[in-house]
């Protein structure tokens, strides 16, 4: 069951409509089973790894706060080893053993609720959150359905609160939060279906065949593939958000107009912000952040996107990934004084162009970490920078562009699109919020567009030679 399918529509419809009629107690239950059959839709046989990771990590979160005056390290370290046996055997088998052990299928979002395990049994360690009693409630954390394929990587104090008895009896049907919630889910469906999968087609038709374009037209593909995966994943999480919100449930945001962003630091405040926070409270500051000096910091920068890398994927793309945005971040942070100082002397701390140029500089290094995302190898990846040598820039303007994939109309569709995203990230930039905006007008005014919206992802999501709905880029971390 692909959440962009007819089946999909379906399910949430019968799950939210059946949400609303139950009791606080049957609330909680029945999100659990709808989740349990949702995941089991997509992995089959594997939803017993979501079991046993939720079993493992709810057992561990009790005998924590039980044995806290005696050794609850043990069972810390116990469940956070078991996680990372569990997570390293399905995702890095292959990889750790060098090809001699095979591969098995990778069971859908378990990056993802492993993470929100392990932070679990963490945060119970620490005292930042009491364990849960209540496995029905604990289970529906882990599994719930908008977010266990590609997040956001919620935390028990945010997502497994809202789950509680006295809080489920409070939620009753409110058409603001459905229609908010079902605009959201719009908006991110134009990101996919419209913009996203288009991308993909020219995506694949130019790395597939390198050898036949440029650096110029390589270059415009890998730009259009940071478009892609922003539009694919800003996407999802849109639409994950949007059908929470249906269900009276808040789930963090996880993008904040990443292509905004005047610095790598700033990128990775902006993009998958609930990995990133992850990272930063579980990994980062344990290593001990930026109190131990300068050449520390640095190291556990490097380290902890290393680390992020290999997250993502087992192989060395992901890892040159990680380390590329590292470095980023080392020098980055090795600059800044210089940077200040001459911004000072040249007195260009608030000036447009600057900012324009940080922003541009930002979008260029992340296009270029970007490309090692799409590339199955290493050499596959060289080889593509190696096409920068030979940048053929006339294949901009002789006509090769209606040659990627799309034809004419679509092409402008994916102009016209990104343009609309690109307008509507400004306005949420500026604290202007259209959603919001939206709903206050006339519904004279306020039903064309929704109707317009609708159509256009209806039409425009299955219209176009090649066009093929593909799953989300994230599915596969």
């Amino acid at each position: 069951m692909q959440i962009v399918s007819l089946e999909f529509m379906i399910f949430c419809i019968i799950t939210v409509g059946v949400y609303y009629m139950l009791p606080g107690k049957g609330k909680s239950i029945w999100l659990c089973i709808t989740s349990i059959f949702f995941y089991a839709m997509q992995s089959g046989i594997y939803l017993l790894c979501l079991f046993a990771i939720a079993i493992i990590s709810y057992m561990a979160g009790l005998g924590v706060e039980k044995n806290k005056l005696k050794s609850p390290k043990t069972i810390l370290y116990s469940a956070i080893v078991f996680d990372l046996l569990f997570l390293g055997y399905f995702k890095y088998i292959g990889f750790l053993s060098g090809g001699r052990l095979q591969s098995v299928v990778l069971p859908v979002g378990i990056s993802f609720y492993t993470f929100m395990a392990m932070a679990y049994v963490i945060d119970v360690h620490r005292g930042d959150y009491r364990a849960e009693k209540n496995f029905i409630n604990y289970l529906l954390f882990i599994s719930f359905f908008p977010i266990i394929l590609s997040g956001p990587i919620e935390r028990a104090s945010h997502l497994l609160e809202q789950f509680q008895l006295e809080r489920m009896k409070k939620v009753c049907f409110r058409l603001a939060f459905i229609k908010h919630g079902l605009l959201r889910m719009l908006w991110g469906y134009f990101m996919k279906m419209v913009l996203a999968d288009r991308i993909a087609i020219v995506v694949k038709t130019v790395y597939g065949t390198p050898e036949q374009y440029g650096g110029g037209i390589i270059f415009l593909t890998a730009c259009l593939y940071s478009l892609q995966i922003y539009f694919d994943f800003s996407g999802y999480t849109n639409i994950a958000i949007g059908l929470a919100e249906t269900l009276g449930i808040s789930v963090v945001e996880n993008f904040k107009r990443p292509y905004f962003a005047v610095s790598i630091a700033d990128f990775w405040r902006r993009w998958h912000i609930s990995l990133s926070t992850w990272f930063r409270d579980y990994i980062y500051i344990p290593l001990g952040g930026n109190r131990k000096g300068t050449v520390r910091k640095y190291c556990n920068i490097i380290a902890v996107f290393l680390l992020s890398g290999l997250w993502h994927g087992a192989g060395w793309t992901f890892i040159l990934w990680g380390a590329l945005h590292g470095i980023y971040q080392v020098i980055g942070a090795i600059l800044k004084p210089i940077r200040t100082k001459l911004c000072k002397m040249f007195r260009l701390q608030k000036s447009i162009s600057l900012c324009s140029l940080q922003v541009a500089s930002t979008f260029f290094y992340v296009t270029i970490a970007w490309m090692l995302f799409q590339a199955s190898d290493l050499m596959t990846v060289i080889g593509l920078w190696k096409r920068f040598l030979t940048p053929q820039f006339w294949q901009l303007f002789d006509g090769t562009i209606y040659n990627l994939g799309l034809d004419y109309p679509s092409l402008t569709l994916l102009v016209l699109g990104s343009a609309l995203v690109l307008f509507v990230d400004i306005c949420n930039e500026k604290g202007i919020y259209i959603i919001e905006k939206l709903e206050k007008e006339h519904l004279l005014l306020r039903w064309p567009v929704y109707i317009v919206g609708i159509l256009i992802v209806l039409i425009c999501g299955i219209w176009g030679s090649g066009l093929d709905i593909s799953s989300f880029i994230y599915h596969g971390f």
